[in-house]
């Protein structure tokens, strides 16, 4: 299990994770002692129950660890928590790995116990030892995999199910957790396992609240309808929007839904009913300004759009599918030097030449080229070399700089080029028109059997 903060009257690290034991876990050997068994057994079940539940917990925290969080851990009466950090926002994926990792170190830990439990006989302590493991580790394992709330199991649910639905189901988690409760209660009369009955109890009663909570989850779906729609599988961006506006319940959430409306009919070819639902926003409501300048130029309005998109190269904040449109105005227009300014931005953005702003630098520098933006052109690739020592930005340079009329570091750079290497590299030496002056010299010939 895992929730937000833990104490505890005893407190260490083991690698690294905060640990703390809760009074409460106190309950673990006065309980053996109230069911008469001697020290001996007291203090096997403590020691099984502390190390149990501990590497259960561990399971868990190690997980959120991957993911660069900072877990806490909790040992409590007879069970355990992990917190997230204060403020974390793990994905929904996360969040489902981090809820099946702890009951994965348990069902682990009582395999291998039963696998010892048949290689005996062992002394009376071992056996017993063996015993309690088998129990905590795989029976009451077992109980905490199954799906009720707040246990591992109804987390798996809840987070299995808005992974396989695409939004959060809190009605149905809900259901299933009053349901498979009422049948723990049952279990536990029939056998006259209290504790189990308590537990199914608070199943219920979690499950209860889930069952009420009509509403989804609306940072985590409005996230998976944008996703959605960017993917290009509109209809189910469509659908969850739809579904968030009718359960907003704020100005800022309904304004929110609107403006991704607005874009979805924009990806859909609407600039109307788009430009319709940004007009009803709410007065002082910063419409994105991406939304705004392609709204704008729906209308050819290139004056808007740089209007609108050139303050957020000043400002570093313009988003990578901004760009383009923003360059295409600005070539409209000759104004190459902007261009420029953009494609460094983009440059300045991208962690590697493949992604989308490193593509965007890369298309910006050989239209700049085309456009005889000559030194800008030669500018960007001397970036792009140094930020990621790829042979196409060298030969680019080195393209540039014939076109510049400066030859001899034309072929310095070419040699940068044979050595990074790049796709179909002799072709380009010996088939680019734009190295055709290089090709009487002397050292190029060397320079082809070197790339050869």
């Amino acid at each position: 299990m895992f929730g937000g903060t833990g104490e505890g009257f005893v407190r260490f690290k083991l690698f690294g994770i905060p640990v703390g034991i809760d009074w409460s876990f106190l309950i673990v050997p006065l309980m053996v002692l109230a069911w008469g068994g001697g020290w001996q057994l007291v203090l096997i079940w403590t020691i099984g129950v502390f190390v149990s539940v501990l590497l259960h917990e561990l399971g868990h925290a190690v997980a959120m660890r991957v993911f660069k969080f900072a877990p806490r851990v909790s040992i409590y009466a007879l069970g355990g928590l992990t917190f997230w950090p204060e403020g974390a926002a793990p994905t929904v994926r996360q969040r489902f790995i981090v809820s099946g990792s702890g009951p994965a170190i348990s069902i682990a830990l009582g395999t291998i116990s039963w696998v010892l439990k048949s290689l005996g006989p062992w002394s009376p302590t071992i056996s017993a030892m063996i015993e309690v493991s088998i129990w905590i580790n795989l029976i009451w394992g077992a109980i905490n995999l199954l799906p009720l709330m707040p246990l591992d199991g109804g987390n798996l649910l809840d987070t299995g199910a808005t992974i396989v639905t695409g939004t959060p189901r809190p009605r149905w988690v809900g259901l299933v957790s009053i349901v498979t409760g009422l049948g723990v209660i049952a279990g536990a009369a029939r056998f006259e396992q209290p504790f189990l009955g308590l537990i199914g109890v608070f199943a219920i009663l979690r499950g209860w609240e889930r069952w009420k909570d009509k509403r989804p989850d609306f940072d985590q779906a409005l996230k998976q309808a944008v996703a959605l729609g960017w993917s290009g599988n509109r209809e189910g961006a469509e659908t969850i929007l739809l579904m968030l506006k009718q359960v907003a319940t704020t100005d800022e959430q309904r304004a929110r839904v609107a403006q991704e409306l607005a874009w979805l009919h924009l990806m859909n070819g609407k600039p109307e009913a788009a430009a319709e639902l940004v007009r009803t926003l709410p007065s002082g409501w910063q419409v994105a300004p991406e939304l705004k300048a392609r709204l704008l130029a729906t209308k050819d309005d290139v004056d808007g759009v740089i209007a609108i998109l050139m303050p957020e190269v000043t400002n570093g904040h313009l988003a990578v599918t901004a760009a383009p449109l923003l360059a295409s105005a600005l070539f409209a227009q000759e104004r190459l030097q902007e261009v420029e300014a953009v494609a460094t931005l983009m440059l300045a953005n991208a962690k590697t030449r493949e992604d989308a702003a490193g593509r965007v630098a890369a298309d910006l520098t050989a239209r700049l080229f085309h456009a005889n933006a000559t030194e800008s052109c030669l500018r960007l690739s001397e970036f792009l070399w140094k930020k990621f020592s790829k042979g196409e930005d060298a030969f680019n340079a080195a393209c540039a700089l014939v076109k510049l009329s400066r030859p001899d570091e034309a072929m310095r750079w070419l040699s940068e080029a044979v050595r990074a290497g790049m796709p179909k590299l002799r072709e380009a030496l010996t088939e680019d028109h734009d190295l055709a002056p290089l090709r009487e010299r002397p050292e190029f010939a060397a320079l082809l059997t070197r790339a050869q």
